[in-house]
């Protein structure tokens, strides 16, 4: 599955990032630690994103780029 692909207040965790500076901002950003929870996804626009308070806006092209997988319970 793809980020693209993801629905409103789902939690998910990502899996791989093709582009390596995409990558290397979700790291520092904490994104590519655990649980990230889908804020909204905007029709033909981006998927926002959220994580320990940080919120991120991911372009439509880039999220259909980004695989993701179901988060564990917590």
């Amino acid at each position: 599955m793809h980020l693209g692909q993801v629905t409103r207040d789902t939690a998910f965790q990502v899996d791989q990032v093709p582009d390596p500076e995409l990558r290397a901002k979700l790291l520092r950003l904490g994104f590519l630690d655990g649980r990230v929870t889908c804020r909204h996804n905007i029709r033909n626009g981006p998927v926002v994103i959220t994580r320990d308070g940080t919120e991120l806006a991911i372009g439509r092209s880039l999220a259909g780029e980004i695989r993701i997988s179901e988060a564990a319970e917590t």
